[in-house]
């Protein structure tokens, strides 16, 4: 933690009295504690026993968090916000196996927001993770605006910070041919056009606040519909492009995990 100008001046005060080891004492004594990343008050992780499609997942807004056949990778991903693609180093077969975790969270029912840190203290006790960011180069797609400007309609709330009731789902989705979100920055527009083009889209519009979505465009190879593919609709409906280029990604990159975790 760096020093502040307060403390920059007590310390050359200590060194004009020359007290500068009792006062180098009273400095850090001074510094406030760390505060624990907030955890879960119960806690189990177990191996899935895999079957097809055995995916599931509470939503968030009760008190109660569980995902099944959930692989360490998606789990990492969670708890560090980022996406699984762009987690490099580890041992694949580690990051790879499937785990059941079920937890109770503290106080307030969770939200995917106050999710992230809990499994990141768990991840870190019981897998005894090692990271730091890095970056990488992809083949991707630039979100710009296009010419004639931006064609958004600004949402009331953004749906990543909205708390949710239990047994609410999750507002932002993409299904074949549509995209929707109630409130969206254009950084989470920019994730969900990156799983309709099969490719990295990083947001360059410059653009802050969030918008309400509701993209229409034609599915895959889908010739016999009457709407256009998914980068003339950008231009049309949202008045932004996705440009082809080498664009720069956050990643994590993983130095340490344990092959299987601690005993519960």
């Amino acid at each position: 933690m760096g020093l502040s100008s307060m403390s920059a001046i007590f310390g050359r005060l200590c060194l004009a009295l020359s007290l500068a080891v009792s006062c180098g004492k009273a400095a850090v004594a001074q510094q406030p504690a760390a505060v624990p990343e907030p955890a879960f008050e119960a806690v189990s992780i177990r191996p899935s026993h895999y079957t097809v499609n055995c995916y599931s997942a509470l939503p968030p807004g009760g008190t109660q968090y569980a995902t099944t056949c959930t692989t360490l990778r998606e789990l990492i991903a969670m708890a560090w916000k980022t996406h699984p693609d762009n987690i490099q180093g580890g041992d694949a077969a580690a990051l790879n196996t499937l785990y059941d975790v079920r937890a109770v969270t503290p106080g307030q029912p969770w939200t995917r927001k106050s999710i992230s840190p809990m499994l990141r203290r768990l991840l870190i006790e019981r897998f005894h993770i090692a990271a730091h960011p890095g970056t990488k180069q992809v083949t991707g797609y630039a979100l710009v605006v296009a010419k004639g400007g931006p064609k958004l309609t600004p949402a009331e709330f953004e749906e990543a910070d909205r708390e949710h009731k239990a047994g609410e789902g999750f507002h932002n989705y993409i299904m074949e041919g549509h995209i929707h979100s109630p409130g969206a920055n254009l950084g989470t527009v920019a994730s969900l056009l990156s799983s309709a083009a099969h490719a990295i889209v990083v947001d360059q519009t410059g653009i802050s606040g969030s918008f309400k979505i509701d993209l229409h465009y034609a599915f895959g190879d889908n010739s016999d519909s009457n709407l256009p593919d998914l980068f003339i609709a950008v231009q049309e409906q949202l008045g932004l492009k996705l440009q082809p280029e080498k664009v720069t990604i956050n990643t994590l990159v993983i130095e340490h995990t344990d092959s299987e975790p601690t005993a519960n």
